[in-house]
Order: C-alpha cells, then sequence, then structure tokens
C-alpha cells in the first residue's frame, strides 16, 4: 500500500509538473501566459502613462500667461550669458577659473623699477602693462584702499577698488597676461593714465 501511495503521489506531481503552463494560466489569464504578452502589456501601460504625464505638462505651459514665458526666456539667457562668460566666451576673453597663484605676480617679491626699466629698454609692452598694474596693485595695498593677497584674483581686487579706471586696468591687464592679446605703446600710456586717476581717487 506504501508503495502504491507512493506511485500515486509521484504521478500526481508529475501531471502537475506536465500542467505546470496552463497553471500559469490559471493564476495570470490566457492574454498574459505568454512572456512576450506580458512584455507587450507592460511596455503599453507604461507608454500611456508617458503620453499622460506629458500631456499633463503640456497643458499647465499652455495654462501660462506670456508675462512667464517671458521671464523664463529672460532667465534661461541669463544662464546662458554666465555659463559662456565663465567659459571665457564672453567679457574678457578668458575663463577666470584660469587665473591662478602666481608668484611671478608678487607684488612684494618682484623688482619693480628694475623691471619695468628693461622692459622700457626692450620695448615689451606686454610686460610694462603688466607691471603698471602690479605696483598700482602695490600703491593701493599700501594705502589700505585694498587687503592684497597672492591667491586673491583680479576681479576680487577690483571689487574692493570699485573704480572705473582700475576695472579698465583689470580687465586689460587679464587680456593681455592671460589671454595673450597684443599690447602696444598706446595701451601702456592708457594704463598710466588709469593708474594716475585711479590713485587720485582717494578712498574706495
Amino acid at each position: 500500500m506504501k508503495q502504491l501511495a507512493m506511485v500515486m503521489n509521484n504521478d500526481s506531481v508529475a501531471a502537475t509538473l506536465a500542467q505546470g503552463h496552463d497553471y500559469k494560466r490559471s493564476l495570470v489569464g490566457d492574454d498574459l501566459a505568454d512572456d512576450g504578452s506580458v512584455v507587450n502589456a507592460v511596455d503599453s501601460a507604461v507608454s500611456n502613462s508617458t503620453n499622460k504625464v506629458m500631456d499633463a505638462i503640456g497643458e499647465f505651459f499652455q495654462s501660462l500667461p506670456w508675462p512667464v514665458y517671458v521671464v523664463l526666456a529672460l532667465v534661461a539667457a541669463a544662464f546662458v550669458a554666465y555659463t559662456l562668460y565663465r567659459r571665457g566666451m564672453l567679457g574678457w576673453g578668458f575663463s577666470e577659473q584660469k587665473v591662478v597663484a602666481d608668484d611671478a605676480d608678487d607684488i612684494y617679491e618682484i623688482d619693480l623699477e628694475g623691471e619695468t626699466e628693461a622692459a622700457l629698454r626692450d620695448g615689451d609692452h606686454a610686460a610694462l602693462v603688466r607691471l603698471t598694474y602690479l605696483s598700482t596693485l602695490r600703491s593701493l595695498d599700501e594705502a589700505g584702499r585694498i587687503e592684497w593677497r597672492i591667491y586673491k584674483t583680479p576681479t576680487q581686487l577690483a571689487r574692493e577698488v570699485r573704480m572705473q579706471p582700475f576695472y579698465e586696468m583689470t580687465r586689460h591687464f587679464l587680456r593681455v597676461r592671460y589671454g595673450k592679446f597684443p599690447a602696444n605703446q598706446a595701451l601702456y600710456e592708457q594704463m598710466l593714465t588709469w593708474r594716475e586717476q585711479v590713485m587720485k581717487g582717494g578712498a574706495s
């Protein structure tokens, strides 16, 4: 009897395994029994949900008044302009991130008078522009009008002075020193004029 019961049990298990496909159909239904049908049903549901979300977003923007579009356009334009400026594609022609602490521009380590004489003798206008700017920084620091540190960028120092002539000096210094723009006698003389205006400007 025990052996017969074991055979019957084994036959029942075998029958159940043989009917596994029908068992799955009984759980998920005929339409979803095949794996391909399941995937198609899921894809269809996701697609429908995505379409509903996109339609809702479209209806939301269509309901906005036109001044909102103007504000959004201005914000987008400002973001693009700021990004281009930071990448050196606007403004002074290079990225401020490229300006790093440079011991060659340490205003208290450089021989300003000696190097200026050499630059004048050699006609090195790029060096003269740089040296005029650095000598102005030293004079401003000695006068207590800026708090000079080697790690400060020229733009940070310009914000401390807040004078248009010094902004111009800073802009041309950066263009020549880091942007590799050409310098000439006229620019050097203009730097001297701006320096004189800055030093006559008093406390910022």
